[in-house]
């Protein structure tokens, strides 16, 4: 009662509390309640929602790519050898010298690409025979090419003669006749040669 006397006759009511002691608590209050986490958290948005950092999502495909690619550099193509033989021709020699060369630094196998349809088995481990030994001659311990040089099918199927003369042409005309190649019709830049 008297506090509403005091106040009706104009004196303000007394605080317990300095305005110092007020603000700490509420400070406090927010620290202790996490109202600062959750003002954050929604300029940000939520963890899962955040995008990935620039190429972390693609480089992964592009490593691959580049691995799946160095592996193929292993590869002894049918053409790399002279008719049916297991004779390399001079540019099968001059891959199986870039092989030896990197053979100890990766973990690929060296892969001879069998024969379509298991036509000639025997030709295929010949084959196989000879890339074993003339990496053992270029100084590699023969048991761990042996261990690592394998034949398998082709890993791509090839193309029949009409395919390939069919892409062949359409490389042809794309690239020098119907305006892809660079700067619209023509082969140069700048558009329509005269």
């Amino acid at each position: 009662m008297e506090r509403r006397r005091r106040y009706q006759a104009g004196a303000r009511p007394r605080s317990r509390r300095t305005a110092a002691e007020t603000m700490g608590g509420l400070a406090l209050l927010l620290l202790v309640s996490g109202c600062h986490g959750a003002v954050g958290e929604a300029k940000r948005g939520p963890a899962y929602d955040r995008p990935f950092p620039l190429g972390q999502v693609t480089d992964a495909h592009w490593e691959t790519m580049q691995t799946n690619a160095e592996a193929a550099d292993f590869i002894f193509y049918d053409h790399e050898f002279v008719g049916q033989t297991p004779e390399l021709t001079p540019l099968g020699r001059k891959h199986l010298l870039s092989v030896a060369l990197r053979l100890k630094h990766v973990p690929f196998p060296v892969v001879v690409e069998e024969l379509p349809d298991e036509k000639n088995p025997a030709l295929d481990q010949a084959r196989r025979a000879a890339i074993v030994n003339l990496l053992a001659e270029l100084g590699h311990p023969r048991e761990e090419i042996d261990a690592r040089v394998i034949t398998a099918p082709a890993f791509t199927a090839g193309l029949s003669a009409v395919e390939g003369e069919a892409a062949y042409y359409r490389t042809l005309n794309d690239t020098y006749g119907t305006g892809a190649g660079y700067g619209g019709y023509g082969r140069s830049f700048g558009g329509l040669r005269r």
